[in-house]
């Protein structure tokens, strides 16, 4: 037997994951709450949550549209997906900020859920209940993908084979993650032709959300494209004159002795070299986002641009 679980990747977040951590906060009290009320009530308040909390299709309601995304079957079920939601989830709140995670994360696992029913034999006459945070987790995954496709994602793995063996490996994440998505999107279509799709795992969501993870991120740098494009001109040192006049009080420009060594990665492009200076100056003049990063000579990979800030320059 062989399990590989995913355990951390090479990038480090500056932004306090508060709205990852709040959703497995949330995702953990329901099935605290409901493991409690299961052996209170002996097993009869699960038939409660059942009806009222998942998503059944062919009683489908707004309100369980959402409460399905926080319902488990179980505690592996839950562990499982929380590992997931706080590897991806964490990066990718960092990257696009607070607010449009908590959005997307919320409008994936809705396209997620509508997947589903729409590969379902049944569609909405389906009375097969959905639970689990899995679909918006896929959707996280695909927004990563479009984010960050050259990192990589670091593994521990245990073959237990005659002998027990355990270590770990690292693989880039566009071969992780594009794996783990056709092997859903196989499982999904199999049960779509065999018209059996009664219990187990959610394929069909799994693949919804992630399309749909691709989907946000895709129309999100396409609409702040322009804006960069207005910015920068790829290739150019931009000149420090321009950026002194473009000052609210202009000050003399001052020679400097600075050398342009420092690269940017934004929305998908690369452009430099720059001095320090003028990346700060696109930072305060809102040129460049907290989600930008940078790369000079002697380092070994690309880091947030925010680490820039507060460096002095010469």
């Amino acid at each position: 037997m062989f399990i590989a679980i995913p355990v951390g990747m090479n990038y480090r977040t500056e932004r306090y994951p508060v709205v990852t951590l709040s959703l497995i906060g949330i995702n953990t009290l329901v099935w605290l709450v409901s493991l409690v009320c299961a052996i209170s009530t002996q097993g009869e308040s699960n038939l409660w949550i059942l009806k009222h909390l998942w998503l059944i299709p062919s009683a489908c309601t707004w309100n369980a549209c959402f409460t399905s995304m926080f319902v488990h079957a179980g505690i592996f079920h839950l562990l499982g997906n929380m590992i997931f939601l706080f590897l991806f989830g964490s990066c990718v709140e960092d990257i696009i900020g607070r607010l449009r995670f908590a959005i997307f994360y919320l409008v994936g696992g809705l396209v997620a859920e509508f997947v589903f029913i729409a590969m379902s034999p049944e569609h909405f006459m389906s009375p097969q209940p959905m639970g689990g945070a899995s679909g918006a987790i896929s959707a996280c995954m695909g927004m990563y993908l479009l984010l960050r496709a050259d990192a990589d994602i670091e593994f521990k793995y245990f073959l237990w084979f005659i002998y027990i063996r355990a270590g770990e490996f690292e693989i880039p994440a566009w071969v992780a993650i594009t794996f783990w998505f056709v092997k859903d999107l196989f499982w999904a279509v199999l049960g779509l032709v065999s018209k059996n799709n009664r219990g187990g795992v959610a394929f069909g969501a799994h693949v919804g959300g992630f399309l749909g993870g691709l989907a946000l991120i895709a129309i999100y740098k396409w609409l702040a494209r322009p804006r960069e494009e207005k910015s920068a001109q790829p290739g150019l040192i931009i000149d420090p004159a321009a950026v002194l006049a473009a000052a609210v009080q202009p000050a003399p420009v001052v020679a400097t002795s600075e050398t342009p060594t420092i690269f940017l990665h934004y929305l998908a492009r690369q452009t430099g070299p720059f001095t320090l200076s003028q990346v700060q100056a696109m930072m305060h003049n809102g040129d460049i986002g907290r989600e930008a990063f940078y790369w000079s000579e002697g380092m070994a990979d690309w880091q947030s641009v925010v680490d820039l800030s507060s460096q002095p320059t010469e």
